[in-house]
């Protein structure tokens, strides 16, 4: 059985996300126009392009010739510390709170404030995927050759014997959960700690539903409800009693 969820002293959260993307395409020019919206909000803005395309080999001299080319822009705002984002893209529309982490109803209301503000200004469009992501970052103190991870984190590689010690691992692990009718995406990773005699672990949770998705706001907030909620129940599932402690 899953731990009760817990409030920490320290929560582990280098990133908390919210991210609703789009059936259809919005216009740079009507992105343009409601970023305009948030300047008090978010004083620090800057327009953002992603070109992508597909390489197609000339049978004959055998060039490299693109086609397929997209380029998509958007504006990315941001608090004037940095920590608060807001990105407005053609086809989503994503919060993210950096560390320090404030608070799931800190953040929701924040959410809710920027989303109210965009559909005003863009109107009602067609949800496609609803998600909510927490990157956790997990310092361990290291007091010998080997960092014992698995004692502080559940989700491992399994390895013979023969291989072993372990010095870096990634897993990525994909399933479904039909109680709330979302997809979970677990990555964990070894990464390089900022931190003198530790070494860090990542635990990524990506909850997100695809299907039979609420259009209306106030079924929106509750499905993000639903989805902390189980967020915090993976995320205990996923840790030890000495990771616990790690965090207060």
């Amino acid at each position: 059985m899953a731990k009760a969820s817990k409030n920490y002293i320290h929560p582990p959260i280098t990133e908390a996300v919210i991210a609703i993307n789009f059936k259809s395409t919005i216009g740079f020019d009507d992105l343009t126009s409601v970023s305009k919206k948030y300047q008090k909000e978010y004083p620090q803005s800057q327009a953002v392009s992603n070109l992508s395309f597909t390489v197609d080999v000339d049978g004959e001299g055998g060039v490299p010739i693109p086609k397929n080319t997209q380029n998509q822009k958007g504006w990315r705002l941001s608090s004037n510390d940095m920590t608060q984002i807001l990105v407005l893209w053609p086809q989503s529309f994503t919060i993210s709170q950096l560390a320090p982490y404030v608070g799931w109803e800190t953040f929701l209301e924040r959410f809710m404030r920027d989303w109210k503000k965009f559909k005003r200004n863009i109107g009602q469009k067609e949800i496609a995927r609803i998600g909510v992501r927490y990157i956790n970052r997990i310092d361990i103190p290291v007091t010998g050759d080997i960092v014992e991870h698995e004692k502080y984190l559940n989700i491992f590689p399994k390895l013979p014997n023969s291989l072993t010690p372990l010095h870096a691992f990634a897993v990525q692990s994909a399933l479904k959960l039909p109680d709330i009718g979302c997809d979970l995406l677990i990555n964990s990773a070894a990464a390089p700690s900022p931190i003198l005699d530790h070494a860090s672990f990542m635990l990524d949770l990506d909850i997100f539903r695809v299907e039979d998705l609420p259009q209306s706001d106030q079924d929106i907030y509750n499905l993000l409800n639903e989805i902390r909620n189980k967020k915090n129940k993976v995320f205990e599932q996923c840790i030890s009693n000495r990771a616990r402690k790690l965090f207060g």
